[in-house]
């Protein structure tokens, strides 16, 4: 983990999640960069140097007057962790684009960012920014509600559906495991629209852990009616810090209709929650 990116919005919950990277990138000892978008309403999102054409000489000089002083804001922060290797940027436009544009110019190895989730009306409608970023990411995704120090995160629930395809996601987030040096609990939901008996399901799970050499781990199955509210309600039974998850990323009328248990639990979680795409 090497190039961290922390979407940064100066809000309590960026605060939280560029906390948290400091701490992963202390241990990493790699370099974090900082995304800063001033939205406005223009299609494109684009880097700002410094230097804005707009036709109305007072929106001109309001929007220079929040870039600098977005730009002086994230000097100081530099300034304050320049034992670390922080750089920043700061872009103009719809904040979803900007980050996306970042993260396939960038090509980090990790996203950190803070959200307030979404419920009811605003879920269904337009989802948070974090959500979109989970879905569409190619790289694991930490979320963040509240600060949380990663010292502390010593036990992590990773539910999985026992699908082959998991597994590469698990692979991936073994790396993340030893970074932290945390224990994996493995996870099957039975739902009334996945019904596994316990011995199947605990043979399944043992059997990805070890075609996968995971260490520090314990099998669990768990029953539950929506597989997202399950999985939450049994990582705060068993005073989980962290929840891991494949994500399957369906888009356009399959997302709709199929909805996403990852994106479900960013919403709604009040703990860590660490995504990656199976795609």
């Amino acid at each position: 983990m090497k190039k961290i990116l922390v979407p940064y919005d100066f809000s309590p919950f960026a605060e939280s999640a560029l906390e948290l990277a400091l701490e992963i990138n202390e241990q990493s000892n790699g370099e974090i960069t900082l995304v800063h978008i001033i939205e406005y309403p223009m299609g494109d999102t684009f880097h700002v140097t410094g230097e804005v054409t707009l036709d109305d000489s007072m929106d001109q000089l309001f929007t220079l007057q929040l870039i600098k002083k977005a730009k002086n804001d994230l000097q100081e922060i530099l300034n304050k962790h320049s034992e670390q290797n922080v750089t920043y940027e700061v872009l103009m436009g719809n904040a979803f684009k900007g980050i996306a544009s970042q993260i396939e110019a960038y090509s980090p190895d990790l996203i950190v960012m803070g959200t307030k989730g979404a419920t009811g009306l605003a879920e269904i409608l337009v989802g948070s920014n974090a959500e979109k970023v989970v879905r569409t990411a190619k790289c694991p995704v930490v979320t963040v509600h509240q600060k949380h120090q990663v010292k502390a995160i010593n036990n992590i629930v990773f539910p999985t559906d026992l699908d082959v395809e998991a597994g590469s996601v698990l692979e991936k987030f073994k790396d993340f495991q030893h970074l932290v040096g945390a224990k994996i609990h493995l996870l099957h939901v039975e739902t009334l629209h996945d019904p596994v008996s316990d011995d199947m399901a605990r043979e399944a799970l043992e059997k990805l852990a070890n075609d996968h050499k995971l260490t520090n781990f314990e099998i669990h199955v768990t029953r539950g009616i929506e597989t997202d509210q399950a999985v939450m309600n049994f990582a705060q039974e068993m005073n989980a810090d962290m929840i891991a998850l494949a994500t399957h990323s369906h888009r356009g009328l399959l997302h709709l209709f199929l909805g996403s248990v990852a994106e479900d639990i960013v919403n709604h979680s009040k703990m860590p929650v660490w995504t990656m795409s199976q795609k």
